[in-house]
């Protein structure tokens, strides 16, 4: 840790265009002072205004759920898959996937892209905000703010630094725990690993004293709360709970994560009616126990969820797509899902058509999901803009190099002139004929919906898009709930609460009856598609130790799509689509997994090099 904290001290002197980012910390607009050419460290730790922004500099500690690059870590997992070709982080998660990751090249997937176009490894990242809580708590000792004034700042400080440490020990396992600033005179900064137990019980004590200090304090949307520290103090508990963590399953911990968690029950949250609605702004305070809205200033890295997620055929880079396992895990309406687990034959008791693949499914599908014929969607790109479907699909009955005439009865979109032909705008010979200047190479024929924008533009530094971050909401805690009663026996009361998720207004789909292995199915499944790209896959595949059969299995999807629009009349939206599914053989071949090892990143070399060896490296790096 030498370099990187004798390398990564502020300045005595805390300027105030380094005080002034914490407008991208939090949705509450607090930051409207005049410019001042620099702000001493006396004054800030004496005003409270000042003091309360330094506090918002380090929600930015909190590590965005799209890190690494955009996507996190779902495309290490089954329920997405990353295009290498616009992915900043391709090159690491090969190296995950193939089995490759060492110490000299785990950085390449874990930085954090904070300020482009130099990312910050994910250590460094952490370690210099949990710096800055380190000179908050040094310099608040002799604060002359009022205690009232101090408190509330006190406890986000230390629900801050405990959720800095959790991102490092979930990554890592037991990391170096630093409670002062390390001056530039300290003797060493030779500093070893604790122990996973210590940062556990290190984390828990930060977030015991921010419940305290937080108490009884009103709620401001984007801020911590009460609420919010004990959230995150089940969540911790239940990870400590879990098979990874606890392997002589200790139902002690459990008892422990079902006490947190209830006490996150208890405190009033509901479900917002509308699932899809949870993600756009404001923030639906109702079911969201922490989360953030966007601004200009707040956004994604590069131009944002838009660019990143929208189709390619809609000039967009793409950067993750679903995968077939994604979409297997939304069951038909009547519960049941559409394939075997095996998720190529066909489940004959569900109904279901795979070539009518999106009729009848779990209302989530359409929120989560675009699909060949999806829409009509918003398209605002200037003078392409439009209202269109999502045409993923091929001739079905090409003339000789899809040469005219073609038998499309629809000539031209009434909404941009564009011609229309018998292959779809998402097609790769709407591509190949240079229509269109992207058809990225790895393609699933879905893409995620969740995160899109479509009252927005597809891409704009300047627009304040309507997405927001959503770090904790009530439906993870009866998740969480269900989980620990499947762990303490009681799988009454686990289906009860995995069936609270899924009567949401919007939702509304039929209770869980399953049992045994079939229930741990079932409640797997559920988070993975409530939960989607909300930093939680992974990590849960990781504590379950379940990584087996989820993270190296072949990616599959929609290998052809075909458009046969023979008998079909000027206006009709379709003409007879035609789905072949299969492995996508442009993925990344995804190798067998390496052992136990590999549920926790190697420590970077570059970090064991820094603290003189003092840092020992996890087994089996």
């Amino acid at each position: 840790m030498k370099y990187f904290i004798k390398n990564r001290l502020v300045k005595r002197a805390l300027s105030i265009s380094f005080i002034g980012i914490i407008a991208t910390a939090t949705s509450c607009n607090v930051l409207d002072k005049k410019p001042l050419d620099a702000i001493s460290d006396e004054a800030v730790f004496n005003d409270a205004v000042f003091l309360q922004n330094y506090v918002y500099n380090i929600y930015n500690g909190i590590k965005p759920p799209w890190a690494p690059g955009t996507g996190g870590f779902d495309a290490l997992t089954d329920i997405a898959v990353n295009q290498p070709e616009t992915h900043e982080r391709s090159a690491g998660i090969r190296n995950y996937l193939e089995g490759n990751l060492t110490p000299d090249n785990v950085n390449d997937l874990l930085s954090v892209a904070k300020e482009q176009p130099v990312p910050i490894p994910l250590w460094d990242y952490e370690y210099g905000f949990i710096r800055k809580a380190n000179v908050f708590f040094e310099n608040i000792e002799s604060s002359a703010i009022a205690e009232d004034k101090l408190a509330p700042m006190k406890g986000e400080v230390h629900f801050l630094r405990a959720w800095m440490y959790f991102e490092l020990m979930r990554t890592f396992g037991g990391v170096p725990i630093v409670t002062n600033s390390f001056q530039l005179n300290s003797e060493t900064f030779d500093v070893p690993r604790n122990s996973f137990e210590e940062c556990a019980q290190f984390i828990l004590s930060e977030t015991d004293l921010a419940i305290g200090f937080l108490d009884g304090l009103p709620v401001n949307t984007g801020k911590i709360s009460k609420a919010a520290a004990l959230a995150f103090k089940a969540r911790v508990l239940l990870y400590l709970a879990s098979p990874l963590n606890n392997p002589t399953k200790d139902l002690a911990k459990w008892k422990a994560a079902e006490a947190a968690t209830k006490a996150v029950l208890d405190l009033g949250f509901t479900l917002h009616p509308q699932y899809a609605e949870l993600f756009k702004k404001p923030l639906k305070t109702d079911e969201t126990i922490f989360g953030k809205s966007f601004t200009p200033a707040t956004r994604i890295p590069g131009w944002g969820y838009n660019y990143d997620y929208w189709p390619s055929g809609f000039d967009a880079q793409q950067r993750l797509v679903p995968t077939q396992n994604f979409v297997n895990m939304f069951q038909l309406k009547n519960g049941e899902y559409p394939y075997l687990a095996d998720g190529v034959t066909v489940n004959t008791a569900s109904g279901y058509d795979p070539q009518k693949p999106e009729k009848n499914r779990d209302p989530r599908f359409y929120d989560a999901v675009i699909h060949p014929g999806a829409g009509p969607l918003n398209i605002i790109d200037g003078s392409k803009s439009t209202v269109r479907t999502y045409e993923y699909w091929e001739d079905a009955n090409p003339n000789p190099d899809n040469a005219a005439p073609y038998i499309n009865p629809n000539k031209v979109d009434p909404k941009n002139g564009q011609n229309l032909f018998d292959f779809g705008r998402d097609s790769k010979t709407y591509w190949v004929k240079g229509l269109t200047p992207f058809h990225w190479r790895v393609q699933t024929g879905y893409t995620f919906k969740k995160t899109d924008d479509f009252a927005g533009p597809r891409a704009s530094y300047d627009n304040d898009y309507n997405q927001v971050i959503v770090f904790m909401r009530l439906t993870e805690f009866y998740l969480n709930y269900a989980e620990i009663q499947m762990a303490l026996g009681n799988e009454a009361m686990a289906r009860a609460y995995i069936s609270k998720v899924r009567k949401r207004s919007s939702v509304n789909m039929p209770d869980i009856k399953s049992t045994g292995a079939a229930l741990v199915r079932d409640y797997r499944n559920e988070r993975a598609i409530e939960l989607h790209l909300e930093d939680s896959r992974f990590f849960d595949l990781m504590r379950w130790k379940a990584a087996p059969g989820h993270v190296d299995i072949a990616v599959r999807g929609l290998t052809k799509v075909t458009m046969d629009w023979t008998g079909a009349k000027p206006g009709d939206a379709l003409g007879k689509l035609t789905y072949t599914y299969g492995v996508i053989p442009e993925a990344e071949v995804r190798k067998p997994w390496k052992g136990d090892h590999y549920y926790l990143f190697p420590i970077p070399n570059t970090e064991i090099r820094k603290s003189n060896g003092a840092l020992k490296q996890n087994p089996g790096y």
